[in-house]
Parts: structure tokens; sequence; C-alpha cells
């Protein structure tokens, strides 16, 4: 047995922390323009390219495939090179490719660079959370990571500004082009970073006591308790990434076609939303650190359903907006929480892989989330407001893990028993704040 314990602080500049956690926030903000720009120009891609819907949706669905490799493999790559330097070529891969798509001359290229640009997009959630979560106090570090959230709600932002500037005026591709800005960003604030202190102690003990690093799938097939973490991660993760799609992809069509909003005032009305997103992911990140993770993600998914459910019962505007701001601040808050508390369900040396499986897993059900609103739209007495209405039920999912699951606040230790190479089994006890 061997007692990997690091103290609760973590050994590191408040500085240090603060860059680290910037490089996360600007990373995620990017990989909310890469990702959202494809709805913003689908419209003028599919005239140029020569297809149809349908099309253009499949290539939807191969970035979600690239996103979903993405978490799995970065998660394992951080693990086993660092945090800095997975999180910085993730980063850069995302951005360089995303520019590159704008080269495109044909359907396949471009299908091409989306997945390769879901591939490096992935990388960036499951590698920045893990960094973050060990840069952060344990008391803190629902803070730390809803910053990192509120960096994807200014990213959609970002991008309805950029689409309104430049799409009319330079084309598609500009848009894309742009995505350079982050890979060249980049390159400046890796400079700078630190490695994960928790990373960085858990390394150096395995090396002291002559120990091999730990294998995800062995740990996964030795430990109960690993298993049943990341089927609580799944769990969160199904709910997080299944309302997010279903909200997001529908909201503006129902402003348009029943609240009888412009298609203008329908973006704008969405881009304050987001701006809700960004607020409540820091505010509800934070009171996890005061009463929990479990008590806060529970209260935030109520708050989420219900302000869902009266925001598409509607047809007062002002009530709309209303409900509107606290079910997507409540999508926010139920990320931060979310990205804190999954990452805290794994101990250092396999946490990016254990974080990485659990979003990959849990966001294989959102591909379709759209796809059952459709359906339940044409099925329903009230069309799209009430497949709306009925999406909170994914939310069920998120609110079992927390109520069947761990607390991960102020643990003391995190046991997984863990199977090394040489088939001897160890029981790792590290901190639940690293």
């Amino acid at each position: 047995m061997i007692d990997l314990h690091d103290p609760d602080k973590p050994n590191i500049t408040k500085k240090a922390r603060n860059v680290i956690t910037l490089a996360a926030t600007l990373g995620y903000l990017f990989d909310a323009y890469a990702i959202n720009i494809y709805g913003m120009t689908l419209g003028l891609i599919a005239v140029e390219f020569g297809v149809d819907v349908k099309t253009m949706g499949a290539i939807g669905s191969i970035f979600i495939v690239g996103y979903m490799l993405g978490s799995c493999v970065f998660g394992m790559l951080g693990d086993r090179f660092g945090r800095k330097v997975t999180l910085g070529f993730s980063i850069f891969a995302y951005g360089s490719v995303t520019a590159l798509t704008g080269l495109a001359v044909t359907p396949v290229q471009f299908a091409i660079g989306r997945f390769l640009t879901g591939l490096g997009g992935g990388g960036e959630l499951t590698v920045g959370v893990p960094y973050v979560v060990e840069s952060w106090d344990s008391k803190k570090r629902g803070l730390g990571a809803g910053l990192m959230f509120a960096g994807y709600a200014l990213g959609v932002v970002y991008a309805a500004i950029v689409s309104a500037l430049i799409l009319e005026w330079l084309g598609w591709r500009a848009m894309y082009f742009l995505a350079i800005l982050p890979a060249i960003l980049i390159l400046f604030v890796r400079m700078q970073l630190e490695e994960s202190p928790s990373y960085t102690a858990t390394i150096e003990r395995l090396k002291k006591a002559k120990l091999k690093r730990a294998s995800f799938f062995t740990s996964l097939k030795t430990s109960p308790r690993l298993r049943r973490n990341v089927m609580w991660g799944a769990l969160i993760y199904t709910s997080l990434a299944g309302i997010y799609y279903a909200e997001t992809v529908f909201a503006v069509p129902f402003m348009v076609s029943t609240l009888k909003m412009s298609t203008t005032v329908a973006v704008a009305t969405l881009g304050l939303f987001n701006l809700s997103m960004f607020g409540f992911s820091i505010f509800c990140g934070h009171l996890s650190d005061y009463i929990g993770r479990k008590r806060a993600g529970a209260i935030t998914l109520l708050v989420l359903a219900g302000s869902l459910w009266v925001m598409f019962s509607t047809t007062s505007i002002p009530l709309f907006v209303i409900c509107g701001v606290l079910a997507f601040g409540g999508i926010g808050g139920s990320w931060a929480i979310g990205m804190v508390h999954v990452a805290e369900l794994f101990p250092t040396e396999i946490r990016g892989s254990g974080y990485g499986w659990s979003v990959a897993l849990g966001r294989f059900p959102s591909i379709f989330a759209p796809i059952a609103i459709g359906w339940l739209a044409s099925l329903t007495p009230g069309g799209m407001g009430d497949a709306m209405k009925y999406s909170c039920v994914v939310l069920l999912f998120a609110l079992a893990a927390y109520l069947l699951g761990p607390e991960t606040l102020d643990q003391t230790e995190v046991d997984h028993v863990l199977k090394n190479e040489d088939d001897q089994v160890l029981e790792l006890h590290e901190a639940g704040s690293h």
C-alpha cells in the first residue's frame, strides 16, 4: 500500500494558477467559437458546395464523433504526458485545423476538417478541466471551473458578433480563418504555464516508490468504485450535453415560429441567454464550494427544469425571457458544477482518462437530442413547445448521479483499488483535492 496523499492546498502561486485558468478559459472560448460557427455558416457552405441539408447534418454528426474521440484520447494523453503540453497541443490543433478548413474546396475536405477540429476540441475540455481543478484549492475549485465554463458562454457570443460583422462582408471562409487566433495566442500563453502541481507530485512520488503508472483500463477492471464513478460521470454528462444541444438548437426557431419574433430579435435574445450562462456558471460553481457539489448540482438542475417548463409553456415574451435567463443560466451553472464534480471523482494519476471517458460516454446519447426534439414536436399537441418542455426529462440522469453518487467536496481521500502492470494490487490513497 502506498500513500499518495497530497496537502489540501496546491503548491502553486496565485499568478501561476490564474494563468492556467486563463489558458483553459480562452481555450474553451475559442472551442465554443469553432463549434458554433458551423451553424452560423451552414447555409452559405451548402450553397457553395451544392449539397443538401442532410449532407450538412451528416457533417455535423461527423464533428461530434471527432469530439467524442478527442475526449477519450486527449484525456489519456493528459495523464501520460502532462496537462501543460497536452492542453497546448489540443488548442493549437483545433485552432489550426479550423483555419485550414476554410481552404476546403469539396464537401469531403470540409468534413475531414470538421472531424479533426472536433478531435482537437474534445481535448480542450478533458485536459483543461483536470488542469484547472488541480491548480485551485479544494474550497475554491468550483469557482475555477465556473470561470472556465464562462469562457465557453463568451465564445458563443463572440462567434455571433464576428458572424454579424464579417459573414456577409467577407464570406464564411473568413470566419474559419480567424480560428488561427487561439493557435497563435496559446503559443504565447504556454510559455508562462506551469505543470499541474498535483500531477507533478503524483508522478514524482510514483518514481520514488519505483512504481509504474496505473493503467486506466486495468484500474477500471480492478476497481468497482472506479467503474461506478465513470457511470456517475457519464450520467451527468448525458444530461449536460443532452439539454445543451436540445435547447440551443431549437431556441431561435421556437422564438421565431411560436413567439413571432424577428430572426434578429431572436438571435439577440439568445445572446442574452448566453450572457446569463456566463454569470450563472461562476455563481453556481462557487456555490458548490460552500454547500457541496451534490446539493448545488441538484438545486441547479431543479431550477433549470422548472424554468424550462414555464419558458416553453408561455406565450408571454417577457415571461419567456425571464425564464430563459434562468434556464440558460441553469445550463451554465449545471455545467460548471458537473465539470468540477466529475473531475473530483478520479485520482490524479488517471483523472484525465476517467474524466475523458465520462464525457465521451455521456456525450454519445446527446447526438440524438435534436432528433428526439424534432420527433416529439411532430407527436405532441403543443408541437415544438411541448417537445422543448419534455426535454427536461434528460436531467433525471444527472439528478440520479448527484443523489446516489458520492460527495466530492472536502473529501479527505479518494480510494481506488488499482492494478499495476506487474499484476500487483495497490490501494492508492490520494487527496480528494488532488
